[in-house]
Parts: C-alpha cells; sequence; structure tokens
C-alpha cells in the first residue's frame, strides 16, 4: 500500500519520510528539529518542486589570471579555470559562448585592492556585447561604491555578491582593509541602482570554521534578494587554506535552516562551488532537508532523495542558480 503524504499542504511529499531520513542522520537532535521546522517552511512556499541547475553559466575572467589581492582560500586559482576576457578578448569569449548557444554569461575576475572586480571599467564595452549577443548577463560585483553600481546599472541583470559577516576574516582570509559595512554598503548600493541581487552566503571561510555566516544572512535580510546562494568553502590545493576542513555538515545545516527561515518565500540556492566526492553526497541530502529549494549540479544522490520523499525535479537547462527563473523559462 502506498504511505501517506502527510503534509499540511497537500504538496505530495512524504513528510514521514522526511522526519524518518532527518532522524537518521548523525547530527545534533537541535539541529534536526530546525531542519524539519525549514522543510516545511519551504513545502508551505514551494510545494514539492525543486529546481535542478545542471548547466551553469560559464565564467569569463575580465582580468585573466590577474589579481591584486592573493586572499589565502584562492590565490588565483579559480580565475585559472575561467574564460580569458582580458586585454580585449572579452568580446570574442562573449560571442563565442554566444554562438554556442548559451543564455548567459557570468562575468568575472580578479578583485582590485580595493575589493572590487572591475567589470564597471567596461561597462560600455559589456553593453554593446550585451546588445549584439541578448545574452543575460550576471557579475560578481565585489565591494564598490554608488558611481560604480550605477555604471553597472547600464548592463547587469544579476549581481552575485559574497557577504561576508567578521571583520576578522575579511581581513585575515581575503587581506582586505574593508569591514562588514562596506559589503552591507554593496547591497545597498545596488539595490538603489535597481540591479537584481542574488548574496551569497559563503559557509566555513574561515578555514572551515563557523564564524560569521549567522551575522551575513541578517545583513542580507535587510534587503529584498532575488535569490540567497548558499556557497560552502573548498580546502584547495596549493593555497593557505589548503590544510583546512571542510565545514562540518552540522554547521552547514544551521547556516541554510537559519537562511530558510529568514527568507521564507525566497528562493534559497545550493551553489556549484561546493566540496566534491562523499561530502557532497552528504551535503545534499542535508540541505534538501534543510529546506533548499534548488541546486546547481545536484549529486546522484541528491536525484535518490528526491524521488524517495516525492519532490517533484524540474531541471533548468543552460542557466545559472542565482537566477529567479519561472517555470515557463527554461525548465522541464
Amino acid at each position: 500500500m502506498e504511505r501517506e503524504r502527510m503534509t499540511a499542504s497537500d504538496s505530495g511529499v512524504y513528510l514521514d519520510r522526511v522526519t524518518e531520513k532527518i532522524k537518521g542522520l548523525d547530527i545534533s537532535d537541535a539541529a534536526k528539529k530546525e531542519m524539519l521546522r525549514s522543510f516545511k517552511i519551504r513545502l508551505d512556499s514551494f510545494s514539492n518542486k525543486i529546481l535542478f541547475f545542471n548547466e551553469p553559466f560559464t565564467p569569463v575572467s575580465v582580468t585573466g589570471t590577474d589579481c591584486e589581492l592573493n586572499c589565502k582560500h584562492c590565490e588565483k586559482h579559480y580565475l585559472e579555470h575561467m574564460l580569458d576576457g582580458s586585454g580585449g578578448k572579452l568580446r570574442a569569449a562573449v560571442v563565442n559562448l554566444a554562438k554556442r548557444g548559451r543564455s548567459g554569461v557570468l562575468l568575472s575576475g580578479g578583485s582590485k585592492l580595493d575589493g572590487s572586480v572591475p567589470t564597471y571599467e567596461l561597462s560600455d564595452e559589456i553593453r554593446q556585447i550585451k546588445d549584439d549577443t541578448h545574452l543575460k548577463m550576471s557579475a560578481h560585483t565585489g565591494i564598490i561604491t554608488p558611481e560604480q553600481a550605477l555604471s553597472l546599472a547600464t548592463w547587469l541583470d544579476m549581481a552575485l555578491v559574497d557577504c561576508i559577516g567578521s571583520d576578522a576574516v575579511i581581513s585575515e582570509i581575503l587581506g582586505l582593509s574593508n569591514t562588514v559595512s562596506d559589503y552591507e554598503n554593496t547591497l545597498r548600493f545596488l539595490t538603489d541602482a535597481g540591479i537584481p541581487i542574488a548574496p551569497h552566503i559563503i559557509v566555513g571561510l574561515n578555514n572551515g570554521a563557523l564564524d560569521c555566516e549567522f551575522r551575513a544572512v541578517e545583513m542580507v535580510k535587510k534587503y529584498d534578494p532575488d535569490v540567497v546562494v548558499i556557497v560552502v568553502f573548498i580546502p584547495t590545493k596549493n593555497t593557505a587554506c589548503a590544510s583546512a576542513r571542510p565545514p562540518a555538515l552540522e554547521d552547514v545545516v544551521s547556516v541554510i535552516t537559519k537562511a530558510r527561515q529568514e527568507f521564507p518565500q525566497t528562493p534559497l540556492s545550493l551553489s556549484c562551488v561546493r566540496p566534491g566526492g562523499r561530502y557532497r553526497s552528504r551535503l545534499d541530502e542535508c540541505a534538501i532537508l534543510s529546506g533548499i529549494d534548488r541546486i546547481a549540479v545536484p549529486s546522484r544522490r541528491a536525484y535518490q532523495l528526491c524521488a524517495e520523499i516525492g519532490l517533484d525535479i524540474h531541471e533548468v537547462d543552460n542557466m545559472c542558480c542565482s537566477y529567479n527563473v519561472e517555470l515557463e523559462e527554461g525548465i522541464k
């Protein structure tokens, strides 16, 4: 006999199975209680739908592999895996993506000493490229000024902003002299300029330890994000943080449940930037049971769990998980 589907919203999810899955996790009872509470919140807002994004936007670095900083968690490693859009190569890189049928692009690059990613310096060129290709334009902004936000507003469709809630982490990990208020001001400047924002909460940036993530969530709460994105620290080879461990799964759970409860109706996404292997499978499971409603590049375990508990997977082609897409926009 088919197991009874137990939800107040009659969504089709097997809530008793969800409860059993949560009970079986090796985390504290307090964390399990918050997971179930958060899962019920996501049911009320998103029913049994979950979005899987298997084709993130291709990142293009406007600075190539150059960066004026040397952040301990990155040390330019991630720039090496982006397309090179520096030195006059930006148009060719983006046009090539358009010819390959891509729907958008992620503009990124190394940071300047003021914490900004200098896409704003290329606003005239990027605006023309956008007009010619009709691609969606998202970008990592870093810390910016009101003037830079206005420049970005002429072409930027979605601002991806890392939100850091600790002056110490900003100084010791990123090597910046900025403070938490500079990140909050960036959110305000982008919002005032009319640019949609997708704040990124990085769990474990302080060498895998939970530090300032709750403060970052509270910072974001003051604004109206289109999507809130959870990023999970990856200990990366040949960096100063290489010997660190990924954050404890219970710590990630605590941040996801906090974000779900603070943003009950805002899409909450698990970023493609998260550790791999068995950790990734276990993380995806915990994230789903904690109330996430979208995942970038989901693991096999994510598919299995959704089938087991009755979540209805909608695959989103050719799209970044930071976009608040509707069901009719490329979802199958």
